[in-house]
């Protein structure tokens, strides 16, 4: 048996992904004619099946058509909107954090089961998540070995999870000692503990702008401040204002990034740019959390190294989890703790004691049979079909003046809507309408994007999930053409 049907199918999606990526720039515009599959495959030095299996992913995506007898055409409805502007281009301040009461009442709201759910960013349970691989893992497990269920079993995590968690990253780039890793309750245990153990009360942080909202109920709840840093969506966090603000000793307890698929921007940060990054946090003594829970979910042919591989000092606390990609309910996270693992180790048995033997031996078995990089494969293409179908709605639908993020890997899309319209206002009128957004006041400390908001496309483009995006896009532009007050 040879690779060759792997590497087709590696192949096909990077040739779409190039393709989708000149549409988003306009080099194609709607309605043009794309080149025959024979010219196509000649000019990217691919087989003919590969450039026919390139045109079906887009044709799936809903970025092209196919008309009989005349070939492939840039779908008509696909209007490439720009990307948001780096908002927080001051000097920042730190500011005290009070978003937990927006963030509960808004996530309260969306917990209907009959709202479309575009504000969650979590994958859609319909075909997302292996159940069955999982269920039958966890049910064998127990048959085999009760005493995961029965025991308490101190320590870092079970030792198997490690080791295929540190073969898992080794396959990224990134070199990880399995004793060195700590098993956790989910990805958001390891950034408390992480933060815990490095900063206090009263401290600030550094944190990218916009950011995802539980590190803001995090900090919250440890009463530090944070510094809000604005962060572009191809670049990553502005360097020059973290060069800046890092100056003064003692200014900035931690540095608290997430840059492969940040939420809610979805940008990836470029390689050279963490390696930058960490080499002047490790110059002045400031430690980098980082947050890799979506870098499995690229849509490109290379999985993006994490800012952990470029640490050579164990400056960098790397967390993680297989909630976004395995099974949420499990709640396995994980993290690298680097010089901070003693403290760590103390803080997750005085926190929750240990996580779950036998959830983690179900996802150990995954990880070594092959199972999860299966599994990867099939949701990464589905994510890029959801993320380019909800991009293409957005816009046709939304009003002049709107802006979107292009990701290149997760599920969520970041909009800037015109000025005129309230983000907040916006939520309720569409949850009025049975469909959940998550407006920008979520993600920020200070105030921040009034008029953005998150569209999750974490599950599968429904004509149910058509209808609604095309139902916030009308309601944005009732309030865009208001009068101003």
């Amino acid at each position: 048996m040879t690779d060759e049907p792997q590497l087709s199918d590696t192949l096909y999606r990077a040739l779409a992904d190039r393709l989708a990526a000149g549409m988003a720039s306009g080099a194609f515009r709607p309605g043009d004619r794309l080149p025959s599959v024979r010219v196509l495959a000649a000019r990217e030095n691919v087989s003919v099946s590969t450039a026919i299996a390139a045109y079906r992913e887009l044709e799936d995506r809903g970025l092209i058509v196919v008309r009989p007898k005349s070939g492939f055409f840039v779908a008509a409805a696909w209007r490439a909107l720009p990307e948001p502007r780096m908002h927080g281009t001051r000097p920042p301040l730190p500011s005290d954090v009070g978003v937990n009461g927006v963030i509960m009442e808004i996530l309260e709201a969306s917990r209907d089961p009959t709202v479309v759910p575009l504000a969650a960013a979590s994958p859609g349970p319909e075909h997302m998540y292996p159940a069955a691989q999982v269920r039958r893992e966890l049910g064998a497990r127990l048959m085999r070995e009760p005493t995961l269920a029965t025991t308490y079993r101190m320590g870092a995590g079970y030792e198997p999870l490690r080791r295929a968690i540190a073969r898992h990253a080794f396959t990224y780039g990134c070199l990880i000692e399995p004793d060195e890793l700590v098993v956790t309750n989910g990805c958001m245990e390891a950034l408390t503990l992480a933060l815990r153990a490095i900063t206090r009360a009263g401290q600030t942080i550094a944190i990218e702008s916009p950011t995802y909202f539980s590190v803001l109920q995090i900090v919250e709840s440890l009463g530090v401040k944070v510094l809000e840093l604005p962060t572009n969506p191809r670049h990553g966090v502005a360097f020059d204002t973290l060069e800046v603000v890092t100056r003064t000793p003692g200014a900035i307890a931690a540095l608290v990034l997430m840059p492969n698929f940040s939420n809610p921007l979805g940008g990836r940060m470029p390689d050279e740019a963490k390696r930058r990054v960490v080499e002047l946090m490790h110059q002045r003594g400031i430690p980098i959390v980082e947050d890799d829970v979506y870098g499995d979910l690229h849509f490109g042919d290379r999985r993006p190294k994490p800012m952990k591989s470029w640490d050579r000092h164990g400056n960098v606390v790397l967390c993680s989890s297989f909630s976004k990609t395995m099974a949420p309910g499990l709640r396995v996270g994980w993290m690298a703790p680097g010089r901070f693992r003693r403290d760590i180790a103390l803080l997750k048995f005085t926190t929750s004691v240990t996580t779950s033997e036998l959830a983690q031996a179900a996802v150990a078995e995954l990880l070594a049979s092959g199972s999860y990089e299966r599994h990867l494969r099939k949701l990464r293409a589905a994510f890029a079909r959801q993320v380019a179908r909800a991009t293409a709605v957005i816009g046709e639908s939304f009003p002049q003046g709107s802006r979107v993020t292009r990701p290149e890997g997760g599920f969520v899309l970041w909009v800037e809507l015109p000025e005129r319209v309230d983000a907040m206002a916006l939520f309720h009128r569409a949850l009025a309408e049975g469909v959940s957004i998550a407006p920008g006041a979520m993600f920020s400390a200070s105030g921040m994007y009034p008029h953005h908001i998150r569209i999750s496309c974490g599950h599968t483009h429904t004509a149910a999930v058509d209808v609604a995006l095309r139902t916030v896009g009308a309601i944005a532009a009732e309030l865009a053409s208001r009068p101003a007050q």
